[in-house]
């Protein structure tokens, strides 16, 4: 069995992507939350796309040598939930993340809430906005 080096210093950080895709990710799966800033979470037909950035939207401040990180974002959340319980469900559901998948304290999160729509409204606007961006590519 191998012992540790004891002249060994191990060092390690993060890249500021790597949380925000932690973040977006999570945020995916919280009921109510529409989309992220530039970041479609729930289109119905195109949950999981390819296409989908998680880091778009979520901007992280991070400092490596405390273990500490601030995260911030913009949020559309779907009409009719109750506002605060879904920021709830986001900073649970972020900190126990960010506490299994890394050894960073989460210290500040913050959600702008940029606009409430119901579910169809957003997925019929959605569904314009991606049709505006195929034609765009064909050309």
């Amino acid at each position: 069995m191998a012992q540790a080096n004891s002249d060994l210093e191990t060092v390690l950080t993060y890249n500021d992507d790597v949380l925000a895709k932690i973040a977006g990710n999570t945020v995916r799966d919280v009921d109510g939350v529409l989309s992220l800033e530039g970041n479609l979470i729930d289109s119905m037909t195109d949950r999981f796309s390819d296409n989908t950035d998680p880091t778009t939207g979520v901007k992280v401040d991070l400092d490596n040598d405390e273990k500490k990180v601030k995260l911030s974002m913009d949020a559309v959340l779907e009409y009719g939930k109750s506002i605060p319980n879904v920021f709830d469900k986001v900073t649970n559901k972020l900190c126990q993340a960010l506490t299994d998948m890394t050894d960073l304290k989460p210290v500040e999160i913050k959600i702008n809430i940029k606009d409430l729509q119901t579910r169809e409204e957003f997925l019929k606007k959605n569904r314009k906005s991606e049709k505006g961006e195929k034609k765009k590519d064909k050309d």
